[in-house]
C-alpha cells in the first residue's frame, strides 16, 4: 500500500545536501509512482513558490539560499516567534534586506493581531550601515556553516591596531544576548582554539574549498555554560559576587533571570548578593555599569579595581574632584579585547625587565649594567601621547629615546659617564637595532645616537619619576682586557673593539630580556623555553656511549681511543684556546665534543656551540651527536642553519615531537640550549648583529665551550675581526674555543 506523501518531509529530501534526488528515487521511498512525485514537486513550485534546482540527470534540490521549511506552529508557539521575531525587528545587525523578508514570511504563519503588527515591525527595522558588504559577508560565513568549509577572515578586534588574517571553521552562528551584535564561533587557525568574532568586525570574508569537520566533543552547553554572552575563557570560571543596595534594583534583580548559574541571597538589612561562576567577567562590565551606584562589585578584586579607576575618571570627567588628585596608571602593554585593568602595568614591565636582564647578564659579566638598561629602557612610554597611543591613537611615539637621554643626566660625572653613554646605545636601538654614533653635526632626524639623544624632540616624559627611584639605579664599572692582533712581529691592541663588543653583549642581555618579559605577558603563559638536560646528565650519557671505544680491535681504532683520551686529559685545563689536528677518519667528531662536555663540567661552563662551515657537515654531525646521547639527543640539541626546516618538522609527527619541535625553534631565537649545531655564518652574524632578532643569541654565548671544525675555512676576508671576537669572548666572557 503506498505510504502518504508528507509535504514537510519530502521537503526535507530535497534539502537534505548532496546533489538531490529524482523522481524515481523518491517513488521508491514514499512506495508510490514517479509521476505522483512529478506532480507533487510542480504542484509545490507553482503553488507554494518553491524554487527547485536541476542539477543533472533528472536530480532536484531545494536552492537553500532562499527557502528552509515549512512552518506550522500553535498560537503558543507563535506567540513564542512573535516574541523573539519582534525583538529582532527592534535591534539586529544583520541587514534590513534579509530582516524584513524573514519577519514577513513568518508573519504569515502567526495569527492576527501578530502577523499584522511583525509585518508593521519588519518594514521599520533598522538598515545597516554597509548593508551590501555586511550581507556579502553574512552569506560567505552561512555558507561555510552550512555546507562545511572553512573561511577565509581578515578581522581586527577592538582594540585592534590592524586586521589579521584568519582560517576558521565556523561552529556556530550566535547572537549577543545583551546587544545586537551576532559573531560566529569556531576554531582559529591564529588562536589554535574556539574564538568568538564578531560579524561586524570582520572586513573579509571568503569561502575556501577545504572542508572541516565538526569535533565530535564539541557542545554548545559546555561552550555558554559559564560564559555571560559570548565569551569563554580557557582559565577556571571566577566567582563574581555583587552587592545591589538600591531597594529598586533589588526588587528588579530578583524579577529576571540573568545568568543560568545566578544565586540570589538576600540579607537581613535589604541590600542583595548576587553571585555566579562566570568564564569572562570583563563581558560583565557594561551590564554592571547600567546599575551605577546601586551595585558595588565584592569580588573579584581586579574588577572591582577596574570599576574604581573608572569612577575616578568619571569623577573628573564631570568636574566633582581635582584632576590633581588621581593617581594616573602608566601601562607598558596592552593586548586586543582586553580590558584597561588587565593591561600591563609599565613599572611592572620595567621591573621585570630589569631583573631578568640581570639573570640573563651574570654569565658576561653585566648583570648590574643590563638591569639599569632594563629599569630605564621604557621611560618614553611614560608620555601621554603613548599612553593615548596604546588606547588607540594612531600617533607614532618614539619611547626608546628618551631612557638613553636620562641616563646621561643621571650619571653626568666619569666614570659612570662613560658606561652610561655605553648603555645610551643599547637603549636607545632596543627595538630598532644598534645605531650609529654621528657627530654633534647631524641633524635631529638622522637617526644616529647623537642626533635622537641630544637634538631629537621628544614628549614629556617626566611621570617616570613618580614611580622610579633613580637612587637605587648603579652603574659599575666592568673591566676589560682589550683584544689583541697580531701580524708578524708587531702586536696591536684593539681597546675600541673591546667597548663594542660589551656595548653588544649588554645590549643582547637587554633586547632578550625585554622580548621574553613581553611574551610572558602578551602570551598570558611562559612558553616552553628551557627546561631541558644540564651539562652534567648530558656529559655523563655521552661518556657512556663512548665506553664502547674501549677496547679497540685494529691499530685505526687504538688511534682514535689514544686520542680521545689525550683530549679527556686536556679537559681538565684551565679555560683558553685549544687545537685538535686529526686527520680525516680519526674519531674528531667524538673527540671534540667528549672535551667539550668534559672541559664544561669541570669548569662551570654552560653549553656547547659547534660552529661547521658546511650544513651538509652540520646534519651529518647533528645526527651522530643525537643518537650518542639516546633519548637526551633531540631535546638538547639545536640544529641552526638556513637550510632547517621548521615547518616540515611539524608534518606527521605526534604531539610529544611536535612539543620537542616547539621548544628547539624557540632556543633557535636566543640560543638557550646546552648545544648547538651551527654554521660560521649563523655564528659570526650573531657576534656582530646591530638587529635585536640576531642579537639575542649572543649574551648566551659567554661561557660556553666553541668547537670551530675545519677551522681553516674561517672567512679570510674577515679572518681579523672573527679572531678579534673570538678572543674577545675567551678573554672577557669565560669562553673556551
Amino acid at each position: 500500500m503506498p505510504r502518504l506523501i508528507n509535504d514537510d518531509e519530502l521537503l526535507y529530501m530535497y534539502a537534505k545536501p548532496g546533489r538531490g534526488c529524482t523522481d524515481n528515487e523518491l517513488g521508491e521511498y514514499f512506495e508510490v509512482g514517479r509521476d505522483a512525485i512529478y506532480k507533487r514537486r510542480k504542484r509545490m513550485r507553482d503553488v507554494m513558490g518553491i524554487e527547485f534546482i536541476e542539477t543533472g540527470r533528472g536530480r532536484y534540490r531545494i536552492d537553500d539560499k532562499t527557502f528552509l521549511s515549512n512552518l506550522r506552529v500553535s498560537r503558543g508557539e507563535a506567540l513564542t516567534l512573535y516574541v523573539a521575531a519582534r525583538r529582532l525587528s527592534r535591534s539586529t545587525r544583520l541587514s534590513r534586506k534579509l530582516v524584513q523578508s524573514a519577519l514577513e514570511k513568518l508573519a504569515l504563519a502567526l495569527y492576527q493581531p501578530m502577523t499584522e503588527k511583525l509585518v508593521k515591525a519588519a518594514a521599520k527595522s533598522p538598515e545597516h550601515p554597509d548593508a551590501a558588504r555586511h550581507e556579502a559577508i553574512v552569506e560567505e560565513l552561512l555558507r561555510g556553516w552550512l555546507e562545511g568549509y572553512k573561511v577565509k577572515i581578515r578581522y581586527r578586534g577592538l582594540r585592534g591596531k590592524q586586521a589579521h588574517t584568519h582560517i576558521i571553521e565556523p561552529y556556530l552562528i550566535e547572537p549577543s544576548p545583551w546587544s545586537d551584535s551576532v559573531y560566529v564561533i569556531g576554531y582559529s587557525n591564529v588562536f589554535e582554539k574556539m574564538s568568538a568574532f564578531k560579524i561586524d568586525r570582520i572586513e573579509r570574508a571568503s569561502l575556501t574549498t577545504e572542508p572541516y569537520e565538526v569535533d565530535a566533543d564539541f557542545s554548545e552547553e559546555t561552550l555558554f555554560d559559564y560564559s555571560w554572552g559570548i565569551w569563554n575563557s580557557d582559565a577556571a570560571p571566577q566567582l563574581v559576587r555583587l552587592r545591589f543596595t538600591d531597594p529598586v534594583a533589588v526588587r528588579r534583580v530578583q524579577e529576571s533571570i540573568w545568568h543560568p548559574r545566578q544565586e540570589i541571597t538576600l540579607q537581613p538589612d535589604g541590600t542583595l548578593i548576587w553571585q555566579a561562576k562566570i568564564a569572562e567577567p570583563r563581558e560583565m562590565l557594561p551590564w554592571i555599569r547600567g546599575w551605577g551606584a546601586a551595585v558595588e562589585v565584592v569580588s573579584p578584586e581586579w574588577l572591582r579595581k577596574s570599576l574604581e579607576r573608572e569612577t575616578k575618571k568619571l569623577a573628573e570627567l564631570y568636574g566633582v574632584r581635582e584632576v590633581g588628585n588621581s593617581t594616573e596608571q602608566f601601562y607598558a602593554h596592552s593586548k586586543d579585547d582586553v580590558d584597561e585593568s588587565e593591561w600591563q602595568l609599565l613599572i611592572n614591565h620595567l621591573k621585570a625587565t630589569a631583573e631578568l636582564a640581570f639573570e640573563l647578564g651574570e654569565d658576561a659579566g653585566v648583570s648590574e649594567l643590563a638591569k639599569t638598561a632594563g629599569m630605564l629602557h621604557d621611560l618614553g612610554k611614560y608620555s601621554k601621547e603613548f599612553q593615548t597611543r596604546l588606547r588607540g591613537s594612531s600617533q607614532r611615539v618614539d619611547h626608546a629615546t628618551a631612557g638613553a637621554r636620562e641616563i646621561m643626566k643621571l650619571f653626568p660625572e666619569p666614570p659612570q659617564r662613560d658606561f652610561a653613554e655605553l648603555l645610551s646605545y643599547c637603549i636607545a636601538g632596543h627595538h630598532t637595532g644598534l645605531p650609529d654614533y654621528g657627530s654633534m653635526g647631524d641633524m635631529p632626524g638622522d637617526g644616529t645616537l647623537l642626533a635622537r639623544r641630544e637634538k631629537k624632540k621628544l614628549k614629556n616624559y617626566d611621570a617616570y619619576k613618580t614611580e622610579i627611584d633613580v637612587k637605587l639605579l648603579t652603574l659599575p664599572r666592568r673591566s676589560l682586557k682589550p683584544a689583541c692582533f697580531r701580524l708578524g712581529e708587531r702586536e696591536k691592541q684593539y681597546v675600541g673593539f673591546s667597548i663594542s663588543f660589551l656595548i653588544r653583549m649588554i645590549f643582547s642581555t637587554l633586547v632578550d630580556a625585554d622580548w621574553l618579559e613581553t611574551e610572558r605577558y602578551m602570551q598570558g603563559a611562559v612558553k616552553p623555553r628551557g627546561q631541558h638536560a644540564n651539562i652534567s646528565t648530558l656529559a655523563e650519557q655521552f661518556n657512556r656511549f663512548l665506553q664502547r671505544f674501549d677496547n679497540p680491535q685494529n691499530d685505526l681504532n687504538r688511534k682514535r681511543t689514544e686520542t680521545l683520551k689525550h683530549c679527556l686529559t686536556l679537559a681538565n685545563s684551565e679555560p683558553g684556546f685549544f687545537t685538535l689536528t686529526v686527520p680525516t677518519g680519526g674519531g674528531k667528531t667524538f673527540v671534540s665534543m667528549a672535551f667539550a662536555l668534559n672541559h664544561a663540567i669541570k669548569h662551570g661552563l654552560k653549553r656547547i656551540i659547534y660552529v661547521i662551515p658546511f650544513t651538509g657537515i652540520i646534519e651529518q654531525n647533528a645526527a651522530v651527536f643525537r643518537d650518542a646521547l639516546g633519548d637526551l639527543g633531540p631535546d638538547n640539541i639545536l640544529e641552526h642553519h638556513s637550510n632547517f626546516d621548521w615547518e616540515g618538522k611539524h608534518k606527521n609527527t605526534d604531539d610529544e615531537t611536535n612539543k620537542v619541535n616547539e621548544k628547539l625553534k624557540l632556543a633557535a631565537e636566543n640560543w638557550d640550549i646546552p648545544i648547538v649545531v651551527t654554521t660560521n655564518v649563523q655564528f659570526f652574524e650573531s657576534l656582530f648583529a646591530s638587529k635585536k632578532k640576531s642579537a639575542r643569541k649572543l649574551h648566551n654565548i659567554a661561557k660556553s665551550v666553541i668547537i670551530f671544525d675545519e677551522a681553516q675555512m674561517l672567512p679570510r676576508d674577515y679572518l681579523k675581526p672573527s679572531l678579534l671576537a673570538v678572543q674577545e669572548l675567551a678573554q672577557n666572557y669565560g669562553v673556551s674555543a
